[in-house]
């Protein structure tokens, strides 16, 4: 495209954005059609000059919540409606009820430990100021070397750290390696030992839960091999929370890889004063409810239609 074309696209967003002139007037001073404007206008969108955004309040789906939190015994559940059959926007809306309500939870000087994955890294993006300070963010397992999606594992921790004038602290390590040996060899090493110790001291606990699926990061980048998917499908496994796999009831499903996961243990969830689980979508129903008989959560922020189908599924057994 060349400069006069780019800088007319500009103006005509201007025009229509910033001094919000109508179509048919802007058409007039440009001296071309109103579709051809309405074209611009698009085309300003497309190119990403133009970023459309909703910043509406979300508010929780009461009854739901209300459901959910005397089913399993929860401080805390937030649903968010869905306004759009949109996966990803149900998800969006959700993180931003996560990230607004971020000053209920941290406080100055407070430690908070964080997962990684998709769902985490649009928390990232949703993140604002937070009147806490100094506070600390640690990750509570360990990551991949390389991945042709992104973690979100440094974003979370970034914008956390950027949020609360605190400092982060990653963790040096594979999310799953080889052997039992080797994950003990590697948690014994000072810089995992200190990330580990931070993890433990941390009131706050922020996690996504992923289901059992070869779409996983872990299994794309060959952490997770065939004969470990295989086996996790045999014990019924249903999902995970950093790294760790369990059944529908929140046990352990296949000990052997367990014991090849560095990071923090699921046990340990129980003894944080807040423990915030964010997860969106039907393929997670039942790791969220094994999460959530197991008692790994005390707040829950979540969707209507995943709700539904937890408090539904739960019924069942």
């Amino acid at each position: 495209m060349d400069t006069n074309k780019s800088y007319q696209i500009i103006r005509v967003a201007k025009k229509y954005y910033e001094l919000h002139m109508g179509q048919l007037e802007i058409a007039q001073e440009e001296g071309v059609s109103k579709s051809t404007i309405s074209r611009m206008l698009q085309k300003a969108i497309d190119l990403g000059y133009v970023k459309v955004t909703i910043d509406a309040p979300v508010e929780s789906v009461k009854e739901m919540e209300d459901q959910l939190k005397q089913t399993f015994h929860l401080k805390e559940v937030f649903v968010s409606p869905n306004l759009v059959d949109d996966e990803e926007i149900n998800l969006r809306d959700t993180c931003r009820a996560l990230a607004g309500n971020l000053d209920k939870y941290i406080i100055d000087n407070t430690v908070v430990a964080v997962s990684w994955g998709n769902t985490l890294n649009c928390l990232a993006g949703q993140i604002q100021p937070l009147k806490a300070k100094d506070i600390k963010v640690v990750q509570l397992n360990g990551g991949v070397a390389k991945s042709a999606s992104s973690t979100g594992a440094s974003q979370i921790v970034d914008a956390l750290t950027m949020a609360g004038h605190g400092i982060g602290y990653m963790f040096p390590v594979p999310a799953i390696v080889d052997s039992k040996h080797t994950s003990e060899i590697l948690q014994e090493e000072t810089q995992v030992k200190n990330v580990l110790r931070l993890a433990k001291e941390a009131e706050v606990s922020i996690f996504s839960i992923g289901a059992l699926s070869k779409d996983s990061i872990l299994y794309e980048v060959e952490y997770l091999k065939d004969e470990d998917f295989q086996a996790l499908e045999k014990n019924k496994a249903v999902g995970d929370i950093a790294s760790r796999y369990f059944d529908i009831n929140g046990n352990i499903a296949l000990k052997e890889l367990d014991d090849r996961v560095v990071g923090f243990g699921l046990e340990e969830l129980r003894e944080k004063e807040w423990t915030i689980a964010i997860a969106v979508g039907v393929n997670k129903v039942d790791a969220i409810i094994g999460a959530l008989r197991a008692g790994f959560m005390n707040v829950l922020y979540t969707d209507e239609k995943t709700a539904r189908e937890i408090l539904n599924r739960n019924l069942l057994g």
